[in-house]
């Protein structure tokens, strides 16, 4: 097992009660940063994170000139830049990484030909519009919840047809409100626990669920959680676009530094930062979306609690759903607690 990767085990008690353990021992790259100048670490960021390397970089810029004294805001093109990122993203998860789970190989060829060549918003959503929704996304934005079950159980696309297949309720974690980056400065303890980060003392949900569940209440009321989390994730993309919604990204003063706030298609990113008298970095710290995914009481230990008898695609399938930017490695063979 290399470092930095979520280890998922089944394990058993005494009484014969099997549970899953999450762990994952981060390896905390932006340590590399401390000691340097704000302008090198900036530079550095896409070069250490190469997986939204956008939104890294993002909150980098933010959190390091705010902590230079600076008023730190995102423009409209920072956003756009970033709501791009979070749109190739997910394309390329459905595309290769949920076609996977779901339909046991990638899509076909000819779809990721057109995603790599797909540089901006409208290639995008030609491609969304032929292999997600089957019709204009902003049509399928306005069917509300009764209009996208009734999509669902009647398209021919393949993720409608995934999404009929996630019939089964499961339980999972309360959802993260929504923050910004003045609210997180004034509770920021609790996203800093060393065993992993809460807010008012649980392990939360951060998906796009969080983000959508307001739309999906007929899914929650029902447990359906694995359908909702799928669903949410073709909301937001619906959302990017059809250029209704832009990701959001801030930054707050703290006592010894300051905070950046930066939404990804995962959730959100925080980084930390402090410059000592010679405004170098004496202080840094990235709580990426994945430390709520892979809390010890978190939504993977949560969902897969209640799949232990599962099998090892539908286990693949959940972890994908819920979408940890890591590796992981799972291991079913019964270990006594």
């Amino acid at each position: 097992m290399t470092a930095d990767q979520i280890r998922i085990h089944l394990s058993q008690d005494k009484d014969g009660a099997t549970a899953p353990r999450v762990s994952w021992p981060r390896r905390e790259a932006e340590r590399l940063f401390i000691g340097q100048p704000a302008a090198q670490a900036i530079a550095m960021t896409p070069l250490l994170f190469s997986l939204c390397a956008q939104a890294q970089s993002l909150a980098a810029r933010l959190v390091l000139q705010q902590a230079a004294g600076q008023q730190a805001t995102a423009s409209d093109e920072q956003r756009a830049t970033l709501t791009l990122e979070a749109t190739r993203e997910t394309l390329r998860k459905l595309l290769l990484d949920w076609s996977q789970a779901f339909d046991g190989t990638a899509a076909a060829a000819e779809w990721t030909a057109q995603w790599r060549a797909a540089q901006d918003l409208p290639s995008l959503r030609s491609l969304a519009e032929a292999f997600v929704y089957g019709e204009d996304c902003q049509h399928w934005l306005q069917r509300g919840e009764d209009g996208w079950l009734a999509w669902l159980m009647q398209g021919d696309t393949a993720p409608a047809r995934w999404l009929r297949m996630l019939e089964q309720p499961l339980p999972g974690c309360t959802l993260l409100p929504p923050f910004g980056a003045g609210m997180l400065a004034a509770h920021l303890a609790d996203w800093l626990r060393p065993g992993g980060p809460v807010w008012q003392g649980q392990a939360r949900e951060v998906s796009a669920l969080a983000r959508e569940a307001a739309h999906l209440p007929g899914l929650l009321e029902k447990n359906l959680r694995p359908r909702a989390r799928l669903l949410a994730r073709l909301l937001q993309l619906a959302r990017w676009l059809s250029g209704t919604q832009q990701l959001q990204a801030s930054a707050a003063c703290l006592p010894d530094g300051a905070l950046a706030l930066v939404d990804t298609a995962r959730g959100p990113l925080l980084h930390l930062a402090a410059l000592d008298e010679n405004g170098r970095i004496s202080r840094y710290r990235v709580v990426p979306p994945t430390l709520w995914h892979a809390h010890p009481e978190g939504v993977l230990r949560v969902s897969l609690g209640f799949l232990a008898a599962a099998s090892d695609a539908e286990w693949q399938r959940q972890i994908s759903l819920i979408d940890p930017c890591v590796a992981y490695s799972v291991s079913k063979e019964t270990e006594y607690a």
